[in-house]
């Protein structure tokens, strides 16, 4: 079971995450401000969860955790190509596209969160 510490930052990182998927499921989503949420989301990763030692964990769950958190570190990379995809659309189909890509990363992302908020 992860530590009350950890929990608070996944939750955390879970609850920006779903807001960044609520601006990116909006009628109009606004490029500008869907990359503003997306920095937020990338600066709550790499502050308060990226840069954990292993030392708050135990050995049975820490292969688990890091396996997990490879995986988010890779598909915020592919949402931030995304993301800048997005702004360059010019055509709505593209938008479109760029958008329903952004929302399926968001939700394995999100299931990633719920996936380690569980570890024991």
């Amino acid at each position: 079971m992860l530590p009350p510490n950890l929990s608070v930052r996944y939750q955390k990182f879970q609850q920006a995450l779903e807001q960044l998927q609520q601006t990116a499921a909006q009628e109009k989503a606004d490029s500008v401000k869907l990359r503003d949420s997306f920095g937020e989301v990338q600066q709550i990763f790499q502050s308060q969860i990226a840069n954990l030692s292993g030392n708050e964990l135990d050995s049975a769950t820490l292969p688990s955790v890091q396996s997990y958190l490879t995986e988010i570190d890779k598909e915020l990379r592919l949402l931030s190509i995304d993301v800048m995809f997005l702004q360059a659309a010019r055509r709505s189909e593209t938008a479109q596209a760029r958008l329903t890509k952004i929302s399926d990363r968001l939700h394995t992302l999100i299931a990633y969160c719920q996936a380690l908020l569980q570890v024991q």
